[in-house]
This record gives C-alpha cells, structure tokens and sequence, in this order.
C-alpha cells in the first residue's frame, strides 16, 4: 500500500491548506525573492468556495504536505502550481499530483491542449513524469539583476519615441507581439502567442491579475515609430518590496538590432531605481541563445532553472 494519499482539493476546508502554502510562499519569497501572497489571497477564497480543481497528497500525516492546481479554459488546460514540503517522498508525492492532474485534463476530451510552467523546490525535477504522459519540455532560466549594476547615468538615446504606459494601446501591441513571436521558440510554449485576441487577453492579464506580479505601470513603457505605430513596449511589475519583474518585452522584427530594447530596458531600470527597487528580474528559454546572450549583456545572470511543457492531442 502506499504510503502517500492523495485527495480532491474540493474535499478540504480552506484551513487545512494554510500551513502548506504559508510554507509554500516562504520558499518563493526565499529562493526567488517573490512575494507569492498575492496569488495565494485569490486561490484561498476559490478553496473555501470549493471551485479550485486540483489534489492535495498526504504523506503520513492529516496535514496535507503538497497540492497541485490545475484549470480549463475552453480546449486548453493549465496546471497553475505544484509544491510539495521537503520530505524523503516529497519527489514521489509531487509525481503523483501530476499524474492525477495530467489525467483529468488529457481524459476531458474537450482539452486540446495542456501548459505548464512549474518552479520546482528542494531539488525536486518534474521532466521525467510530464515527459512519461507525451508532454514536450522546454528549459527555461530565471535570470536576476541588481538595479543599480551598469545604468547608464545618461540614458541612451531611442531609436523611437518612447511614451508611458497607456492599456488603451493593448490591442495594437497584441498584433505587434504576434508577428514578434511567428518563428519564436516561445511561440510553441504560450498558445497565446497564436492569434492577436488570445495575445490581447495575454497582455490584459499581465496588467490586471497578479500571476507574474503586480503591475507597475509607472515602470511599463510603449515605443512609437515615426508613424504612431508600436514597434516595441516592456511591461513590468512587483513581485516583492525589494524585487521587481519583467513579464514581457518585445520589439518589432523590423526594429530588432537598433538599440530600442536596450532604450526601453535602461527607461525601465532607472525607473525603478527610483522607485527604490534593488533587483529586477526576467524569464528566458534557454533554446533562445541569442534572446539570452542579449539579457546578459544587458547585466542579467542565471539564478535558476525550471521547465516548461506542453501537450497537444494528436
């Protein structure tokens, strides 16, 4: 018999789950410098309600020492987060919750389509079980910058006009990113990159929903061509006192190699040292070598390793 059980989410008070993800936000504020309360202060509420779906795993005691989220939106399904408290089977009990959330959504045959971003804990690899049930799996970096490290006093110029953020752009940016991304790696891992409407609800998400962070609009920025079009924008948010991240930033094709990313990055880093930040950091695929040699010219370094997977109905 085994020594883990596991058990619908649904099937627990909003109470039992408080010690586990109170350690859970402790690691994420630890290891990423990420303050994941926020996250957390809307899916308690959903497991109060019993409206999360997901499983908790037990393992040895009445406490439960892991749980996985997972949702459906239409034909695709997302597992939102996956932890598990450090223990000799911590490894095995986090498997089990994959396997149980990968065969409700793969078993609904409405769901075309299953994501993945996962920050693994405690030296835990999750490659081996989504890779078991057909998944593709893409290494992914966590880089990290001090604020302070390589501003330039005077910021350089722009090859663009850049103005500040403003949300009544978003659409227009939506259709920019979807031609930024048509031959991208990061096009196989985020289907929403796909189409200008599902890029659209991406970028809304990233300034209203606090998953990557909350918005900081005082540090997002929009860079117009000499016709008003957009060519480029970085979006930025908080995700600790300390820390700050960016989402998403992007550059025309067309204006790739002419100093506008490195205008809007600089706008973004002396912002922020304004605003008292010490560190910012960003996301990479690790396939995307000239995307990662670019960050870290730009002062970013690798500070964590993780992977990102997806699965498509054949």
């Amino acid at each position: 018999m085994s020594d883990i059980q596991y058990a619908p989410i649904n099937h627990l008070d909003e109470s039992a789950m408080l010690p586990l993800m109170k350690e859970e936000r402790q690691m994420w504020l630890a290891d990423l410098d990420w303050d994941y309360s926020a996250i957390q202060q809307i899916l308690l509420p959903l497991i109060g309600q019993k409206m999360l779906p997901g499983y908790a795993a037990f393992t040895g005691g009445r406490q439960p020492s892991g749980y996985i989220y997972f949702l459906a939106n239409r034909e695709k399904g997302s597992i939102g987060a996956l932890y598990t408290m450090p223990a000799d089977n911590a490894q095995k009990a986090a498997e089990g919750l994959v396997e149980l959330a990968i065969a409700c959504l793969q078993d609904s045959g409405g769901i075309r389509r299953v994501e993945a971003q996962i920050f693994p804990f405690h030296g835990q690899n999750y490659e081996r079980i989504f890779s078991k049930y057909g998944f593709r799996h893409y290494p992914r970096v966590y880089l990290v910058r001090n604020i302070d490290a390589g501003i330039a006093e005077k910021e350089p110029a722009s090859p663009a006009k850049i103005i500040p953020w403003d949300s009544t752009l978003i659409s227009r940016a939506a259709g920019m990113t979807t031609a930024c991304y048509r031959e991208h790696i990061d096009y196989e891992i985020l289907e929403d990159y796909h189409t200008p409407e599902n890029c659209e609800n991406y970028l809304r998400g990233l300034v209203t929903n606090p998953g990557c962070g909350v918005f900081l609009p005082d540090a997002s920025f929009i860079c117009l061509d000499g016709q008003e079009n957009i060519c480029g924008y970085v979006i930025c948010s908080r995700i600790s006192d300390r820390r700050a991240l960016i989402p998403q930033i992007a550059a025309h094709p067309a204006w790739q190699g002419r100093g506008l990313g490195a205008a809007l990055m600089n706008r973004c880093l002396r912002r922020l040292r304004s605003m008292n930040f010490r560190s910012i950091s960003l996301v990479v695929t690790s396939e995307n070598s000239r995307a990662c040699e670019w960050y870290q010219r730009m002062g970013f370094q690798p500070h964590r390793e993780f992977g990102a997977f997806t699965w498509n109905r054949s």
